[in-house]
């Protein structure tokens, strides 16, 4: 018994017809007549009562028939299930920076989700310097990372996709808001936080270059690991900090204030990056879909 038997039995079922049936498949009608007396030989047992006018089913066959249709139904099912495993595979990794990505990672990854039902996200919060490497070790398909560092690897791919500018963070009530411009001499006496050089290198360096062209020099006073962390410590009044300005949206309080920097300064560039040589079906079928996204968007970008 195969398939193809089955698909024969239910066309001749459904038509009360050899020829009919035989019509559907492009085959003679002895050819499905003689694959229809192999698979009655087989079950041991009539299917159709054949005479010259028509042809009828018999107790048996209809019977089998229900059976025979979910056997062809479950069959298609399976095809389908390993043709989109061969089109598309069942994770797609993404690396993120979790703050400079809160905007708008979680509405693309659901939205791709909606579309493509079949593969999953796995969504790796790293920091710059884990993501660079895991990116030199591909052990991603998409990577959100500062574009300097992306830029590095001369196997990706990497597409510039925000920028951003400098802030000074403070908690609202600091006395220096109070005044018409922000004192950095005054400043340089206040406990400075930043990022351990190995977890955020690039955005250190641009910090320290900023914080060199406005003659401001930082006490530094504790490192940390997360945004949240940092900003939680500036919030408890432990000293202050310059971050990216789109990190004011990152934790929800009242307390906090992010004082623009104005000037020349070099901007902060978020980059997208994936490999050159595409092996993941489903890395083409996300970056279209981010791209669209961005185009909806533009406020974000």
């Amino acid at each position: 018994m195969d398939t193809k038997q089955l698909a024969y039995f239910v066309a001749v079922a459904k038509y009360r017809n050899f020829s009919r049936a035989a019509e559907e498949f492009y085959i003679s009608q002895p050819a499905i007549s003689h694959q229809i007396k192999m698979l009655e030989r087989e079950l041991d047992t009539e299917l159709f009562v054949r005479n010259t006018k028509k042809v009828t089913l018999t107790d048996d066959g209809s019977i089998f028939l229900e059976d025979a249709k979910q056997i062809l139904k479950t069959f298609e099912q399976a095809k389908q299930k390993l043709a989109q495993a061969h089109c598309q595979p069942s994770v797609l990794r993404i690396c993120h920076l979790a703050s400079a990505t809160h905007f708008f990672l979680s509405d693309v990854v659901n939205r791709f989700h909606m579309e493509y039902p079949g593969v999953k996200i796995r969504l790796i919060r790293q920091d710059a310097y884990e993501i660079t490497e895991s990116a030199f070790h591909r052990e991603a398909d998409i990577y959100f990372s500062m574009l300097t560092d992306m830029k590095q690897h001369s196997s990706l791919n990497v597409k510039k996709i925000q920028s951003d500018s400098f802030c000074l963070v403070t908690r609202k009530d600091h006395p220096a808001l109070q005044e018409p411009v922000l004192d950095f001499r005054k400043l340089a006496r206040e406990p400075f936080l930043v990022f351990f050089p190995s977890h955020a290198r690039y955005l250190n360096k641009c910090i320290t270059q900023l914080c060199n062209e406005i003659g401001f020099h930082p006490q530094v006073t504790e490192q940390f690991d997360l945004y949240e962390n940092l900003l939680q410590a500036v919030e408890a009044g432990t000293g202050i900090s310059i971050l990216p300005y789109r990190s004011r949206n990152y934790i929800h309080t009242d307390n906090l204030a992010f004082t623009l920097l104005h000037g020349d300064h070099d901007s902060l560039d978020l980059g997208i990056a994936w490999e050159r040589e595409i092996t993941n079906p489903a890395v083409p079928l996300f970056l279209e879909l981010f791209r669209n996204y961005m185009d909806e968007h533009p406020d974000l970008f």
